[in-house]
């Protein structure tokens, strides 16, 4: 909740936000305390070196936060609020933040370390960094962290950089607009994200980003342009409208509950973590996509009856595998369309046991196929010797189009390394050969599979 003002403090000099000393900034040395208005007017400077809390500041004068210092303007229920009607507030420093728990509106637009919005109150305010009488719109940069935090609405009207994290908390929500979002590291959106003016602009998101489960959710318009540099987990709800779509640029995985959009591309190498349907148009692929045949997710563009639409593959597919083995007639089925067409400019496979390959049905099904059958290993099933002429004829049990070897030792446990016969070409289900032992009355052989 607000607090009310207890007094207005007006600045006497410049000096540090916690001095005791008369006039170095206050009258009579007294620090202002947390509910207090603070007037700051020129040409008086306020350096805070540590934490200071104050109701709202304003003036013509200077307030100038030293690095990792804090200041938590606290608002109040009514009239100018935060710092908006501060001439100057240097909030830059490396490590410094700035957090106002009051009005929103009243925060002031201007350029941060880090920054924290946060609405102790029931009520929903906005902060809006475009035009307003008095003053146009102010693009914002902020260093480090930016949060907004409870029933606060961020109406952009100029362009905002956050070079760390952007975390929107539970009943935050954040307009776009027409003009271009920046957020260098992750994104925790635990709100609403959407474009309301359906003006063209660019968002993108470098890092990591979250759709909480307590989330509102996330609306993807169809000329904003949206992008995204690292994972993306969707806890929760991602839509869209027109020929909304989402740019994957980096590398990472999409993962969590199935999304459903009109349209996606993939120009960064990402993992197909969950299943994605794309409504609208077919997606562009010049990256690398990613498939786990431990997975079941499905990269899936939803035709019409009076649109049949078509997938063109592009870029890369990387199939990889982290479960089980595959077996002989399994089929792993990553694209749903009615038509496909193009190709991608390299395909590559997890490996196979022997006797197994892959079958590409991906321009007719979308899908691939464990094609083969698996060999298997050899069992000797007779023999007979002619001491006379040192000759073992051997038949052991054998897969077709196989090649075998038979290996001699002369002692058990010992080293095969004699190659008695290589290259012996199977019979079918069974295979024989003769081979001729070394001088000796004892040894040992084996039938391996080459």
């Amino acid at each position: 909740m607000f607090s009310s003002p207890a007094d207005d403090i007006t600045a006497s000099g410049s000096g540090e936000w916690g001095s005791t000393v008369p006039d170095a900034p206050w009258p009579n040395g007294i620090v202002p305390g947390t509910n207090d208005s603070v007037d700051v007017e020129a040409p008086f400077v306020v350096t805070i070196t540590t934490n200071a809390t104050a109701g709202y500041v304003y003036g013509s004068g200077t307030i100038t936060l030293a690095p990792d210092a804090t200041l938590t303007l606290r608002g109040d229920e009514f009239g100018a609020q935060g710092a908006q009607s501060l001439s100057t507030l240097n909030a830059t420093a490396p490590g410094s933040t700035v957090i106002y728990e009051g009005n929103a509106f009243w925060a002031k637009r201007t350029d941060y370390f880090h920054l924290i919005i946060r609405n102790l109150s029931t009520n929903q305010y906005d902060f809006f960094n475009g035009a307003i009488p008095g003053s146009g719109p102010v693009p914002m940069n902020i260093a480090g962290d930016l949060s907004v935090l409870g029933r606060i609405k961020v109406q952009q009207g100029a362009d905002i950089f956050v070079g760390g994290d952007l975390i929107m908390g539970t009943n935050s929500s954040w307009d776009v607009s027409s003009f271009n979002l920046t957020v260098t590291s992750n994104t925790t959106m635990r709100g609403l994200l959407l474009d309301l003016d359906g003006a063209s602009g660019s968002n993108y998101f470098g890092g990591n980003m979250l759709i909480g489960s307590d989330s509102i959710g996330w609306n993807i318009s169809d000329v904003i342009q949206w992008g995204v540099g690292g994972s993306l987990t969707n806890d929760n709800l991602i839509v869209g409208r027109g020929y909304g779509s989402i740019t994957f640029a980096g590398s990472g995985v999409i993962t969590g509950k199935p999304i459903r959009i009109p349209t996606m591309t993939v120009s960064g190498s990402y993992l197909i973590g969950t299943t994605i349907t794309l409504t609208t148009n077919t997606p562009t692929l010049t990256g690398t996509l990613i498939f786990d045949l431990a997975n079941t997710n499905q990269l899936i563009l939803q035709s019409y009856p009076t649109n049949p639409l078509t997938l063109y593959y592009d870029g890369n597919l990387n199939v990889i595998n982290t479960g089980a083995v595959p077996t002989p007639g399994t089929t792993y089925k990553f694209f749903s369309a009615t038509n496909y067409d193009g190709a991608f400019d390299l395909q590559t496979f997890p490996p196979l046991p022997v006797g197994l390959a892959w079958e590409d049905n991906l321009l007719t099904s979308g899908s691939i196929t464990v094609s083969g059958s698996v060999a298997t290993p050899p069992m000797i099933t007779s023999t007979q010797y002619d001491r006379a002429t040192r000759a073992l004829t051997l038949v052991w049990t054998s897969s077709p189009a196989m090649t075998y070897s038979v290996i001699y030792s002369a002692t058990l446990p010992g080293s095969f390394g004699t190659v008695l016969a290589s290259g012996i070409p199977s019979g079918g289900a069974q295979t024989s050969t003769a081979v001729t032992l070394p001088a000796g009355d004892t040894g040992f052989v084996r039938v391996l599979q080459e």
